[in-house]
């Protein structure tokens, strides 16, 4: 049994290689894909009782593409980004969404590499931590940290280029708006995290963010 897992995972594997193998930035190969990178964001928080500019944080991305056409595909998404809110708060925002993305004609015929954009809507699990500090409008001093949820849209541009060993790598620019819904106030105890209150956000918070990532094609 253990010998027949492994042929499996072993052709798969190999599969997967060749898929690499043969994906171009301009012709990219059916089936299933995966990019990966990191890099840096920019995220401001909005509401009707507040602003809050989250200044220049890290990201890090993960895109599962199903390609079904020489220039579509449909992805799966994963982006973490994490922001220091009035220098006391941290931010840790998690994008899941999903989306569509297709090759874009150059902007010139000696451009380097394949423009390509792609859209994308979702949930965007949000987590403030508190360190210590009690922020307008949370009334219990216990509270450590605050969970918001709600949908997400955005909009990327980028560019896949190849080098010179056959490795395909990507730079992206995107933009995200997030609509905050709702809000757990949560005490720690231990290691287990206690709900203090659950409620409806009703003064309209928003986050709007601009990320750049660099990655690559890892299979």
């Amino acid at each position: 049994m253990k010998k027949s897992v492994s042929v499996f995972l072993l052709t798969m594997l190999l599969s997967v290689s060749a898929l690499a193998t043969d994906f171009e930035t301009d012709r990219w190969s059916d089936g299933l894909h995966l990019l990966a990178g990191g890099g840096f964001n920019s995220s401001l928080y909005t509401s009707d009782d507040d602003h809050s500019d989250g200044g220049i944080g890290v990201n890090l991305k993960t895109d599962l593409l199903y390609v079904f056409h020489l220039e579509w595909a449909v992805e799966w998404s994963a982006s973490v980004k994490f922001n220091r809110m009035e220098d006391s708060f941290l931010l840790w925002d998690t994008l899941l969404t999903m989306g569509i993305r297709t090759q874009l004609p150059k902007l010139y015929p000696e451009m380097e590499g394949t423009p390509y954009a792609r859209l994308f809507v979702g949930r965007a699990p949000t987590v403030l931590f508190l360190n210590g500090e009690t922020p307008k409008g949370v009334s219990d001093p216990s509270t450590s940290r605050i969970h918001f949820d709600g949908p997400v849209v955005g909009l990327g541009w980028g560019i896949l280029k190849k080098n010179s060993k056959g490795q395909v790598w990507f730079t992206e620019i995107a933009a995200t708006a997030q609509t905050l819904e709702s809000e757990e106030d949560v005490m720690m105890d231990g290691e287990v995290p206690l709900v203090l209150s659950r409620n409806q956000v009703t003064n309209n918070a928003r986050i709007y963010s601009i990320a750049v990532t660099f990655g690559i094609l890892a299979f």
